[in-house]
């Protein structure tokens, strides 16, 4: 049964956004419909990932994958540096719509457009494989970026794609952070990174009092201010 858009009181107030956007066969459905709700606002609008997502009922993971999806295929353009919050993490980056870096050329066709509809599936199914593909490209390196020991990229990758089966991006990305940053963590003896997400490590609390990590931030402390003392006495 087909839906059909009728004419409503508000045809005048409307959103102008090109058909062959909308119709890109690289963008999940879930990436069309952020898209066109980002172009109803009006130019210099701006929200955040989490607000959208709890305007949405969503979670902030299933926008940040949206959001990273439409700047894979040039619709959002990501700024230089990224945003922190007022204790001092790191927040989101800032966002800006733009025309795609590529024309699509791959649209989703009209009905009637293709004589072989058993080629035209083939080349949809297909289609659909690649943008997973590249999705779970992007998310993985949200991770890999975060992530303060490289190491195994291949294992990670592979740990990765099986932790999202446990947990949302937004969780495993949260703990990453955490560990980071944790003051007792030490880098010669942080995990690998298969094997933090291996353990579900994200769901971890801080790392115990260490110290020899005590030690290692009071000579850097001490570092820096010698460097300090040195800069003002040239």
């Amino acid at each position: 049964m087909p839906i059909v858009r009728g004419h409503h009181s508000f045809d005048d107030h409307f959103t102008q956004i090109p058909n062959a956007w909308l119709r890109d066969s690289r963008l999940s459905l879930k990436s069309i419909g952020l898209l066109a709700q980002l172009m109803s606002h009006s130019p210099g609008w701006n929200m955040s990932i989490r607000s959208i997502a709890r305007a949405n009922g969503t979670g902030s993971g299933t926008v940040k994958t949206a959001v990273l999806e439409l700047e894979h295929c040039g619709y959002l353009r990501r700024g230089d540096k990224q945003n922190q919050n007022p204790d001092g993490t790191f927040a989101d980056y800032e966002w800006t719509t733009q025309d795609p870096f590529q024309n699509p050329v791959t649209v989703k066709p009209r009905h009637g457009e293709i004589e072989h509809k058993e080629e035209q599936e083939s080349i949809e199914e297909k289609s659909t494989k690649n943008n997973k593909r590249t999705t779970a490209q992007l998310l993985f390196n949200e991770f890999w970026k975060e992530y303060p020991r490289k190491l195994d990229k291949a294992k990670a990758t592979r740990a990765f794609a099986s932790a999202l089966t446990r947990a949302s991006l937004e969780d495993i990305l949260a703990g990453v952070i955490r560990y980071r940053n944790d003051p007792n963590r030490l880098d010669e003896f942080t995990k690998y990174p298969a094997s933090w997400l291996n353990a579900d490590s994200w769901e971890n609390g801080p790392l115990p009092e260490d110290s020899r990590a005590k030690k290692r931030r009071e000579q850097q402390q001490q570092e820096k201010i010698m460097k300090e003392w040195g800069n003002e006495s040239e």
